[in-house]
């Protein structure tokens, strides 16, 4: 008899192609990883951009994932950041943190939609 440990995958005990549960809902397709790894490389341009480009101006680099994780992200934007580095780092984290909101949404409409496709 096989033990439920609240992970996904093919139980032989070696830990390969696990998912936490927890995880699980947030990206159990395919177009929801498309979008976080979309996102994640989004954040990711912007973080090398700030950190390695020189600009003499400011970069509009980093509305490039406020508008990715619309309308999540523009939540993030009603709370007051500090200047600078700090504040751009929270930034990012607040962006990619509406990104696994969004991820998990777009997951449950999805498979809403998929089991009422099913019962049809």
């Amino acid at each position: 008899m096989a033990v439920h440990d609240g992970t996904r995958g093919d139980g032989d005990g070696n830990g390969r192609g696990r998912i936490p549960a927890r995880i699980s809902g947030i990206a159990d397709n395919r177009p929801a990883r498309i979008y976080l790894a979309v996102c994640a490389a989004l954040v990711l341009w912007v973080a090398l951009d700030a950190a390695f480009v020189p600009h003499e101006d400011a970069s509009l680099a980093g509305v490039w994932p406020v508008a990715a994780t619309a309308p999540t992200s523009l939540l993030a934007l009603a709370v007051p950041l500090p200047d600078g580095p700090v504040g751009a780092a929270l930034l990012l984290g607040l962006v990619s943190l509406a990104a696994v909101v969004n991820a998990g949404v777009l997951s449950a409409v999805l498979r809403r939609f998929r089991t009422r496709a099913a019962r049809a």
